[in-house]
């Protein structure tokens, strides 16, 4: 027999047990919808981790550098190791590690391959807008952003015109929220941003537009400790460190920003800094990595870098003062391209400086989502693993019926080999047909899943968020979830075809 006629043969047995043939396809269909739908989840959540976040605030060519720290300093001082909790991965072997100042700044910034390099100043405070105040991040923009991503795409106005000027940048998350009524208890437990999806206001992008126009050309005030030499003798202080603090605004607070004990000889002591709007940061959707960091509004680096001088806790401008001069707490150096990421790591480590980059993470990061993929179709994998028994028991039961037809079969010159070979092509038609039929049913499940997630977030968030895709199914998931169908049904067919070709033709003739 050549393999058209194995084929034809096949087909027809397996239309003879339509009913059998039909629950066990059904059992490699539900294996293979399990595998497919377990696997694109996993496979979903790491495109949206490395691929879509990652590539959207281009993390792979920035590195974060970091000073050393009242803490390390007073320890190298005592001729202790330098030591900090900060996160970075990479740390200095230098026993005396640099501080970060504006001298090494400007080293950082000569490094072949950097594009720029500028000081991060973020801190808290209160900013005061169309009678309402509430809690917001600010932090410090750097004027030259030609190529910074967080400054490429302005809803409305344009960047802070200079190093000095009295104008700020807004999001369009900090606008909203600003001009909603009521926000004050909720601005309080989240922050603009937070939250793993960034939702954007239910709003046509040309009224969007049209609220971030109205808000430009009009006056923000930031309120700010006071930043002058004179803080110290005004308020309460301890080895001259202000402990005078910002005062908590009451979640009960309507829009006219009252303060919840506060006195008006402590609100005296408050610096007002007025900025005029000049610009509005369009919000961008889907999967937030910034939880909780950055800033809502951008000022001057300059200004910054002084409110945040004065906005510190008393703790840290009390290690500060034994500490001496320790620099700025961190810097982020943007490479120019990412082949050169590599050498100015090993220039800045050289520098003596500890530095986090997303490349030190990426091998982890796509470990753990190998681990995490593999348990899932493991998981999957065991609905397929049942269905095989249902192969194996539809094919033994198929030798039971046929038992005379293969003794004929047989007897006029048929080989073990190819009694073998039919039993294979059956199971293996078997396992064809459920993959396909799985792979489509995964996919169905999919859409469905996916469609319940977004509209579930959409509710909790209040807001029409852009369509996040939870699950992917590559071509390799779907070729290999089928290969592994037709694998498992030709391993459970290798003990009846095995069976089969025993048959003894004499005794097959005679069985009834």
């Amino acid at each position: 027999m050549n393999f058209t006629d194995i084929i034809s043969l096949a087909l027809r047995n397996l239309r003879q047990a339509r009913l059998r043939t039909s629950l066990t396809v059904i059992g490699v269909i539900v294996g293979v919808a399990a595998i497919v739908t377990m696997v694109s989840f996993g496979l979903g959540l790491q495109n949206n981790i490395l691929k879509d976040a990652f590539s959207r605030i281009d993390f792979f060519t920035s590195i974060t550098v970091f000073g050393p720290g009242a803490d390390a300093i007073m320890s190298m001082r005592d001729g202790g190791e330098a030591s900090n909790g900060q996160r970075n991965q990479d740390t200095a072997s230098s026993e005396s590690r640099p501080v970060l100042d504006d001298k090494a700044i400007e080293e950082l910034r000569k490094l072949d391959g950097v594009r720029y390099v500028y000081p991060n100043f973020s801190f808290e405070s209160f900013v005061r807008f169309e009678g309402r105040t509430r809690r917001t991040g600010i932090s410090g923009a750097p004027t030259d952003v030609e190529y910074n991503p967080r400054f490429r795409d302005f809803i409305a106005g344009r960047h802070i015109a200079g190093a000095d000027a009295p104008e700020v940048v807004i999001t369009e998350r900090f606008m909203t929220r600003m001009r909603t009524a009521g926000s004050a208890r909720r601005s309080q437990r989240r922050g603009p941003g937070d939250g793993p999806f960034q939702t954007l206001p239910e709003k046509t992008e040309a009224e969007r537009k049209r609220l971030a126009e109205e808000v430009i050309g009009k006056t923000l005030t930031i309120l700010t400790l006071p930043s002058g030499p004179e803080s110290t003798e005004s308020s309460a202080s301890v080895f001259g460190v202000p402990l005078l603090d910002l005062p908590v605004q009451s979640e009960e607070a309507g829009d006219d920003g009252q303060f919840e004990g506060a006195d008006d000889g402590l609100l005296s002591q408050l610096e007002r800094h007025n900025y005029t709007i000049v610009g509005v940061l369009k919000a961008q959707e889907g999967v937030n990595l910034n939880i909780g960091s950055g800033g809502a509004i951008f000022i001057p680096m300059e200004h910054a870098g002084r409110f945040r001088a004065a906005n510190r806790p008393p703790l840290e401008r009390l290690g500060e003062m034994l500490a001496g001069d320790i620099g700025y707490q961190s810097a982020e150096v943007r490479v120019t391209d990412l082949a050169r990421v590599e050498t100015i790591k090993d220039q800045i480590k050289k520098m003596g400086f500890n530095f986090w980059n997303i490349g030190n993470q990426i091998e982890e990061i796509k470990r753990v989502f190998l681990i995490i993929n593999a348990s899932l179709a493991l998981i999957g994998g065991i609905a397929l693993l049942v269905a095989s028994f249902g192969i194996s028991n539809t094919m033994i039961m198929s030798i039971r019926e046929r038992t005379r037809e293969i003794g004929v079969m047989k007897a006029i010159g048929g080989s073990d080999s190819e009694i073998m070979r039919i039993f294979f092509v059956e199971a293996s038609l078997i396992g064809l047909t459920g993959g396909v039929l799985g792979v489509l049913g995964g996919w169905g499940i999919d859409r469905i899943a996916n469609l319940l997630a977004n509209r579930w977030i959409t509710q909790q968030a209040g807001q029409a968020i852009r369509q996040v895709e939870f699950f992917s199914i590559p071509w390799y998931l779907s070729g290999g979830a089928i290969l592994f169908a037709v694998l498992v049904s030709l391993v459970a067919a290798v003990y009846p075809a095995m069976s089969a070709a025993r048959v003894d033709p004499i005794k097959a003739l005679r069985y009834e």
